[in-house]
């Protein structure tokens, strides 16, 4: 069984409980193997013993409904336009859960990777009921970012978790060598931001360029940096839950409708072309 594994006297433990206490809506943002679904895990148990309701928002969970049937992931790729729909419908999720289903003690907890475009429209400004929710206090974003020590750590955590995984989505994550991959991507948006420098080449993890681009995406929203300074160490798979908390997924219908629109829209070429700009706040 999952068991809270955060040292009480630790900075991590004090500001999932701080935000336990003060907000309703946390959201992990940041690469794989930076340890959102680990810090999802704890704080849902450290709710859970505070007298708080999790509801979860996963983007591989979310994803879901916006493949089927027709674009599925590709070489572990998503598809552009499963990337816009699947952002498309997270403002509207977000209110009418706010509307719906929060009571007092209810708390939404959130992974939001940004990468790509990945629910990056959590992060850009809009004109709609969920831009008040979202500017609101009680509406926080936290950037784990682990040192260069630890980031080793995790990939060489995750090449074992992937060859003997504890849990089924285990298996299907995102492998050392594209947790590389994605990092210089990163780098690269870090470079064209002037937040790094252009050096051409492959760049080694930077915990200052990953925090400061992050920082970034997420100007318009109330974030904060969350150091990770030593690996964490859990004995089950941080995708269990003691009790498994709902989670925030559109309907087939919800899918469809979304996808239709789109598709009427824009064809997938230019959602390539969008994709590139995916930083743009």
């Amino acid at each position: 069984m999952p068991q809270v594994i955060l040292a009480p006297d630790s900075a991590i433990y004090h500001a999932l409980t701080h935000l336990i206490e003060k907000a309703d809506r946390v959201f992990f943002a940041g690469l794989p193997g930076v340890g959102k679904s680990l810090l999802l895990q704890q704080m849902t148990l450290m709710a859970r013993a505070a007298g708080r309701r999790a509801t979860l928002l996963q983007w591989d969970i979310a994803r879901q409904p916006f493949e089927r049937p027709r674009y599925p992931l590709a070489d572990g790729a998503t598809h552009p336009l499963v990337i816009r729909a699947a952002g498309a419908w997270l403002r509207g999720a977000l209110v009418e859960w706010d509307a719906r289903f929060k009571k007092p003690d209810d708390m939404l907890i959130g992974e939001v990777p940004l990468n790509g475009g990945r629910f990056m429209e959590i992060a850009k400004p809009a004109a709609d009921d969920a831009e008040a929710l979202l500017r609101d206090r009680r509406t926080q974003f936290l950037i784990p970012v682990p040192s260069r020590r630890v980031r080793a750590l995790i990939e060489a955590r995750r090449e074992r978790s992937i060859a003997q995984p504890q849990h089924e989505n285990e298996a299907h994550d995102a492998p050392p060598d594209l947790l590389r991959a994605l990092w210089q991507d990163v780098y690269r948006v870090g470079a064209a931001l002037g937040l790094a420098a252009d050096t051409g080449c492959d760049a080694p993890y930077s915990p200052e360029v990953y925090a400061a681009v992050y920082r970034h995406l997420l100007q318009h929203r109330h974030r904060q940096v969350l150091p990770i300074d030593e690996q964490l160490q859990t004995s089950a798979s941080v995708y269990q839950h003691a009790e498994p908390p709902p989670v925030l997924k559109a309907t087939a219908v919800q899918a469809e409708a979304i996808l239709a629109k789109l598709e009427a829209s824009l064809t997938p070429e230019q959602a390539i072309a969008a994709a590139e700009t995916w930083y743009e706040v």
